[in-house]
């Protein structure tokens, strides 16, 4: 599947400006990309609006920019080392969503003659007051961009949705699309990929089928291979202890989601998402959902989020005991991570330090920790009950559907809830720190 992805403010003034007229009107922005395994996610950036000369015809059903301004564009395009996107508006209530046979001649033609100019691709965008819709030039045709969606502090698909056969009229959503309203019909729809399927990401997991995810990715690196996951890991067994090679948690926990049969399709992969091949997973979902621990993994979903506008929520657990042995803590945190909210570098959450410590030989970590030097030695398992990973997956779950929800706004990108006290903390950062390295790869692709 192909998407592309814009900011949402970059829309809202698209549409303000482009919808004004009766006439086609329209713009360039900047195109860049990231590969996943079974398609391309592209980025659109830094609008270039046309001024009172820069149409040689613009009517109501026709609109051909100048080659002066076709020029300069593309020079502005060649310095970024970055491709182009045209989006033109179709902007009468009457004319359906998507391109029209002229369109698609003049798309095409005005391909052949840039797209071998540039260092990124070559695509087109149409837009009216029911949607929008994207090709990308490639070869001569045009190959169809299946989704168009504005990412600012929530997820809008831009485009029309197909239907989900059986999804309409299915008894198992009479409650659930009671509950959630428009955002149900979302879920269908929707390609998550879940890093981490231990005690945190298994009750995610499971979640997400039940609601009724199109598409779930499951990465994981680790195998069974400990008693106190039998406590904590959906779908783990005694069995799973017992077997003379470890299963892949991403294995046990794809067999327990197949088992409820709910229809959601289910990819395992068992890997690191440091791994390129493994990341090019990511980059063929909608949200990603961090379920894992280490620094490095967090930091490269982060770099996902601004690089290519893939929205992901974060998501870790807290709980331990006293020395006395009385219990003091039970801390889930959820970020919500996309290119207009705090990234887990401007929270300060994840360390340069640590992600250096984690990329050493297991050896020479350990060596360093028996020596003093990394307090607390990173490869020791966190304290960990199912009551609080239950909680976390809880939480988690709901930022997605508040991540698809319009209303949400409003809704606090970061906050803590103790399960143990009652007490609920909004993160008190609510914009990105202007030189932090998420605005300086904003919108760079891959």
């Amino acid at each position: 599947m192909n998407r592309l992805a814009l900011l949402q403010p970059d829309v809202d003034e698209l549409s303000e400006l482009l919808l004004a007229a009766s006439r086609e009107d329209g713009c360039f922005m900047l195109l860049r990309e990231g590969r996943g395994r079974d398609g391309r996610r592209l980025v659109a950036t830094d609008p270039m609006l046309p001024g009172p000369d820069d149409w040689e015809v613009q009517e109501g059903d026709r609109l051909r920019p100048t080659a002066q301004w076709v020029s300069a564009v593309v020079s502005r395009a060649v310095q970024a080392r970055a491709g182009l996107l045209f989006i033109h508006t179709h902007p009468h209530p009457s004319h359906p969503i998507g391109f029209s046979r002229l369109d698609v001649d003049a798309i095409s033609s005005l391909g052949e003659a840039i797209g071998p100019i540039l260092d990124g691709p070559f695509g087109a965008a149409v837009f009216g007051p029911h949607g929008w819709a994207a090709a990308l030039a490639s070869g001569g045709h045009l190959l169809d961009v299946d989704r168009v969606v504005g990412v600012g502090r929530t997820v809008r698909v831009l485009s029309p949705m197909p239907a989900v056969a059986g999804k309409a009229t299915s008894p198992l959503d009479d409650r659930q699309r009671d509950a959630l309203g428009d955002v149900h019909d979302l879920l269908g729809h929707l390609h998550v990929a879940l890093v981490g399927v231990g005690g945190l990401g298994s009750p995610i997991a499971e979640q997400l089928v039940r609601m009724g995810i199109g598409r779930l990715t499951i990465v994981d690196d680790d195998v069974l291979d400990g008693p106190s996951n039998l406590r904590r890991v959906f779908g783990a067994t005694v069995a799973d202890l017992n077997a003379s090679t470890p299963p892949a948690k991403v294995d046990v926990v794809g067999r327990h989601l197949d088992v409820i049969g709910l229809g959601t399709v289910i990819a395992r992969v068992k890997g690191d998402v440091r791994n390129e091949e493994v990341m090019s997973r990511l980059v063929d979902a909608d949200v990603v959902v961090c379920a894992t621990d280490t620094h490095g993994s967090r930091a490269a979903i982060n770099d996902l989020v601004s690089a290519l506008f893939l929205p992901a929520i974060d998501v870790g657990v807290q709980g331990g005991a006293k020395r006395s042995g009385s219990l003091a803590a039970l801390v889930a945190e959820v970020r919500v991570l996309t290119p207009v909210t705090p990234c887990l570098w401007c929270r300060g959450v994840i360390s340069a330090d640590v992600v250096r410590v984690e990329n050493l030989p297991h050896d020479q970590r350990e060596r360093l920790t028996a020596e003093g030097y990394l307090v607390g030695g990173l490869s020791q398992p966190a304290p960990s009950v199912v009551a609080l990973t239950v909680l976390g997956a809880g939480l988690a779950a709901c930022a997605l559907l508040s991540l698809l929800s319009e209303e949400a706004s409003v809704v606090p990108s970061g906050y803590v809830i103790d399960g143990f006290m009652g007490d609920a903390l909004e993160a008190p950062l609510t914009d990105p720190l202007p030189n932090c390295r998420c605005r300086q790869r904003l919108g760079l692709g891959l």
